[in-house]
């Protein structure tokens, strides 16, 4: 407990740091309280940029008042936005609001865009399984026809001869190829068998047919290469595409937030719900172990923990807002102008960027053809498409509802370009993922008390039931201590797996990422094996010909050539998986 509370207060403490080192600014400060007499060459160029822009007196609402006005208007209180503080004071602060706007807008159904992310990964894994499984086949089918092709052409190696080459290969042995040579255990071949104490008569049942074994060859390289390009394709739209899937609207933001500034929030984070596990499902396993029909839980310690985490998050995200609504005024002068000119910038950013990678997904379908994860991936980013312009729409329905301007006004937008030229979108989007990270967070945390509330609520229900029966409920005015029946908390415990398996964000990191990587590393070992058996038929080939005339051979060649041509056509007939690996 100690050491969650030591993380929770130390992550306030590094955000400040993160903010004056990123923003340059001090986040205490307001921009109602710059000291005029340092702030001269800030006024001169803002008033240059008014030059280039328009100006504020220009960009007026439907009533014809200006954004500075309405921004007056609002600070008096003359327009209510119509939201509550956290200690349930009204406010009319757009600050707050702001956050309002991305825990609702953004945020709201968090778990479909989660499992959708994932619907894509695991089609993704069976699609390279299948491929696997394919690959398999063939390589099975042209590994038949080899051994059928050896067997027509060699009797079976002399008893002597078997044991010798057994001894050779045995499981620990792996075949690759390196710089066009086949190698045995990190040797070239020939150095692996050059010292072998063959019996040197080669048994052949008939001449052999130099035309069938290059026929085998054609076929297999055909197959080969077939496989390979289909593989460098595939492998190159899972790396590109899979990764842009999980940097869509708006999980993004989570996703590319900086891990240094959230490292002690997610630390917390971690131990949060590891303390929540064990509440929910370690001690519950234990319990059952006993054969209990009643299921005793003390949420209070969990409780602690999670209402200590959303006054910490509700702190950090106030302070972070502040920061950033700072950052912004350095320019736009005004808190409504910041508010209107980044949603327009960042709406605008992730209209282009979605419309990009929607016009390059359609580019390569239309030059590959039917993609199972092109076309997943195109579905996906349709989806933040519509995504984007409901939020967008959302979001403008907001600013003409309560301030009166349309936000699509040519005027209006050019807060929208101030912002565009006066900021590097890496340093203003770290700051703006940072709040994002933290308002899901907190509302996954809401989602963990909502259900300790749930299961408060059923645990009242069942109450007077333990109380007659069992005489169990001696904590009736205690409201942390639960007793609940089995079966009613089973039905509960999906309600927190749920939550748990919503909060997974970083699904795909490492496990499933691990799985995806290993059954395109088993694809590439399967397609290598027809590299190999190539290899091997190609080698067998040459050593025949040698041997159909060996005048010109030494003693020694001669030697090496009927080895060859006894471990080639072992290797060929019993190649085994294991060898590959």
């Amino acid at each position: 407990m100690k050491i969650y509370r030591f993380l929770l207060f130390s992550f306030e403490s590094l955000n400040e740091i993160v903010y004056i080192t990123n923003n340059r600014i001090s986040p205490y400060n307001d921009i109602k309280k710059y000291n005029e007499g340092k702030n001269t060459q800030l006024r001169w160029q803002r008033s240059l940029s008014e030059g280039w822009y328009c100006p504020s007196d220009q960009i007026v609402d439907e009533l014809n008042e200006t954004i500075n006005d309405v921004q007056h208007k609002i600070n008096r209180g003359d327009i209510c936005i119509g939201t509550r503080a956290y200690d349930g004071d009204e406010f009319n602060d757009l600050r707050k609001f702001f956050i309002e706007l991305i825990d609702q807008l953004f945020f709201s159904n968090y778990n479909e865009c989660l499992d959708m992310e994932k619907k894509l990964y695991l089609n993704s894994h069976n699609l390279l399984k299948e491929i696997h499984e394919n690959i398999s086949k063939d390589f099975e089918n042209r590994h038949n026809l080899a051994r059928k092709h050896i067997e027509t052409y060699f009797s079976d190696p002399s008893l002597h001869n078997q044991q010798a080459l057994e001894l050779m290969t045995g499981s620990d042995i792996t075949l690759n190829i390196n710089d066009e040579n086949l190698m045995v255990n990190t040797k070239k071949i020939e150095k692996y068998f050059a010292g072998a104490k063959f019996e040197l008569h080669i048994a052949q049942k008939e001449e052999y047919s130099t035309m069938e074994n290059n026929a085998l060859i054609s076929d297999n390289e055909k197959i080969w290469k077939h496989h390979t390009n289909n593989l460098l394709n595939i492998e190159e739209h899972i790396l590109k595409y899979l990764n842009l899937v999980l940097h869509r609207f708006p999980l993004k933001y989570y996703r590319d937030v900086n891990t240094f500034a959230v490292m002690f929030q997610d630390n917390a984070m971690n131990i949060l719900e590891e303390n929540l596990h064990n509440t929910f499902y370690t001690k519950y396993v234990e319990q059952m172990k006993n054969s209990s029909d009643n299921v005793h839980i003390n949420v209070l310690p969990v409780e602690f923990l999670l209402y200590d985490m959303i006054g910490v998050l509700n702190h950090s995200i106030d302070h972070s807002v502040h920061s950033f609504f700072l950052k912004l005024n350095k320019v736009l002068n005004g808190d409504l102008k910041s508010f209107i000119g980044f949603f327009l910038y960042l709406f605008d950013r992730e209209k282009m960027k979605n419309n990009m990678i929607i016009k390059s997904l359609r580019s390569d379908i239309n030059t590959i053809g039917k993609n199972e994860i092109l076309s997943n991936a195109l579905e996906l980013f349709l989806i933040e498409k519509n995504d984007i312009d409901i939020s967008e729409l959302k979001i403008k329905i907001f600013i003409k509802n309560n301030f009166k301007f349309n936000g699509d006004d040519k005027n209006l937008k050019s807060l929208e370009k101030k912002i565009y030229d006066n900021f590097q979108e890496k340093q203003l989007m770290e700051s703006f993922c940072i709040i994002a990270y933290q308002i899901l967070i907190r509302k996954v945390v809401n989602d963990y008390i909502s259900f300790v509330l749930l299961l408060k609520k059923a645990a009242h229900k069942d109450q007077p039931f333990f109380k007659k029966v069992v005489n169990a409920f001696l904590l009736k005015n205690n409201d942390s201590n639960l007793i609940l029946s089995k079966n009613k908390y089973d039905e509960l415990l999906k309600e927190y797996m749920t939550v748990k398996e919503d909060s997974n964000f970083n699904f795909n990191n490492p496990s499933f990422n691990d799985k995806i990587k290993s059954t395109l590393s088993n694809i590439k070992i399967e397609i290598n094996k027809f590299k190999i058996l190539n290899k091997l038929l190609c080698s067998l080939n040459n050593e025949m010909i040698k041997i159909k005339d060996t005048s010109r051979l030494t003693p020694g060649e001669k030697e090496r050539n009927k080895k060859a041509i006894i471990f080639y056509s072992y290797l060929i007939r019993e190649l085994k998986d294991q060898w590959f690996y």
